[in-house]
């Protein structure tokens, strides 16, 4: 089980090669970085460590911290240096950052990737850390990883937020190496499904720091304990309805049972279409299982 350590607060005194990154998605380019690492720190007899923001650095996250250190078992990491990124942290500078890491960690090595920020006003960069591990007083080394591409395209987290506001979930999930995601509890909605349309659903309220998915309808995976089943969701208003607030409302093929209370995970596979307002429940009911066979013909 990852060790979750406080920055400039705990110490973790075993000899360490550190990761520094944001780590705000865990996507293909941060898997190949900390893959590096870990064979590094196999064969150089070291705990592997990766810092991560706890609430991310500002506004919605692809992944929330809980999610992120359940990526982060697969590459036998010992530990996470947790970061707050708060107004006192964004006023460290880059040499009093590594120093805050000298004075409690055991560090004998860094890896980041060559486009790697950090420090007060993001001055510091992989120059700065490579001119550190240059200085023989400070006993560490230093390796910067390449960043890693996709059809010729910089993988970022940036880039993946926009696909997912955007509604491109295949170049999200491309990017990602999975689909993106959501999880919670199924939570009573208006019964409106079967009674009205036909088609039961769950509902599920959105997480309030998750990235937002375009409004729409999308094909979907619904996980339900072990069980994968196909379906499609839906999130945004409901028109036909007259009712504005957003909702993300999923129906699951071939799931026979309850959920309510349970916890589900709903991954967006890729959009379908736009939320449309239609003249009656049964030509919504109409459209949805138009929905339902185009999602099942699409690999």
């Amino acid at each position: 089980m990852l060790e979750i350590i406080k920055y400039n607060e705990d110490e973790y005194s075993f000899p360490c090669l550190m990761v520094l990154g944001c780590f705000d998605a865990i996507h293909i380019g941060h898997a190949e970085l900390l893959k590096k690492a870990r064979l590094q720190a196999k064969i150089n007899g070291l705990d592997l460590g990766v810092m991560m923001f706890t609430g991310g650095k500002g506004g919605r996250q692809v992944y929330t911290f809980e999610e992120r250190l359940k990526f982060l078992e697969q590459f036998n990491v010992k530990f996470v240096l947790a970061i707050d990124f708060n107004d006192e942290f964004k006023k460290t500078t880059a040499n009093e950052f590594l120093e805050a890491l000298e004075s409690k960690l055991n560090v004998k090595a860094y890896m980041s990737g060559r486009d790697f920020r950090f420090g007060q006003d993001a001055k510091g960069k992989s120059s700065t850390l490579k001119t550190y591990a240059e200085d023989e007083e400070n006993g560490v080394w230093y390796m910067p990883v390449k960043d890693v591409t996709y059809v010729g395209e910089k993988v970022s987290t940036t880039a993946i937020k926009g696909f997912i506001e955007g509604g491109n979930l295949v170049k999200a999930s491309a990017f990602l190496g999975r689909n993106y995601a959501v999880s919670g509890f199924v939570i009573e909605g208006a019964n409106r499904g079967k009674k009205v349309v036909g088609f039961p659903t769950v509902n599920l309220k959105y997480p309030v720091d998750k990235v937002e998915v375009k409004k729409g309808v999308y094909k979907v995976n619904v996980l339900v304990g072990d069980e994968q089943f196909i379906g499609i969701a839906s999130y945004g208003p409901r028109p036909t309805f007259n009712e504005q607030s957003n909702v993300l409302e999923a129906y699951i093929d071939g799931f026979i049972g309850t959920l309510y209370g349970r916890g589900i995970t709903i991954e967006f596979v890729e959009y379908l279409r736009d939320i449309v307002k239609f003249e009656s429940a049964e030509e919504l009911k109409a459209q949805l299982k138009l929905d339902l066979k185009q999602a099942k013909l699409k690999v």
